[in-house]
């Protein structure tokens, strides 16, 4: 399994996983225009999850690739079959990249305040919640309020044998 940089072929896949029905409570959908120019954009790291016979597992998006700050925004991380690991392995692979590669000092992210699943997989990254954004997002019949989280360069944990 590879982590690659995504391309316009792979809009497809990432739109295909937004309208997923069991996705729709926690993920936000985009347009493809919006990810083509997210693709395009210096400051964004689109990247794909590929298994060994070159198929799409996973997909993430970084932002905030040139902030003075050091501060880089986990947008969205998003795997095809949740509950099989993939999507902790594909965390660590991220953080091990904001820091290694990106040169971040901060790692953040927001997650609906009801997604126990996802908050429990980013504490046990080593996340730290910081927050509550509350009311923060409009739809169905009320407001949903966001759970701000964040890792910084020296609390991440180091692979074994590091």
């Amino acid at each position: 399994m590879t982590l690659r940089p995504a391309t316009n072929d792979d809009i497809a896949f990432i739109l295909d996983q937004e309208a997923r029905d069991d996705f729709a409570a926690y993920i936000l959908r985009w347009d493809r225009a919006r990810h083509e120019a997210g693709l395009a954009d210096p400051d964004k790291d689109y990247l794909i999850k590929e298994g060994d016979q070159g198929d799409a597992l996973g997909y993430v998006i970084l932002a905030g690739l040139q902030s003075p700050h050091r501060s880089v925004e986990l947008v969205r991380i998003a795997v095809a079959e949740p509950g099989k690991g993939l999507g902790r392995q594909l965390l660590q692979e991220i953080v091990e990249r904001v820091f290694d590669h990106h040169r971040a000092h901060r790692l953040w992210l927001d997650v609906f305040d009801d997604n126990h699943r996802a908050r429990r997989a980013y504490r046990s990254a080593g996340f730290t919640e910081e927050g509550v954004i509350r009311d923060a997002i409009r739809g169905g019949d009320g407001y949903r309020s966001l759970v701000l989280m964040s890792l910084l360069e020296n609390e991440r944990r180091q692979p074994a044998g590091a």
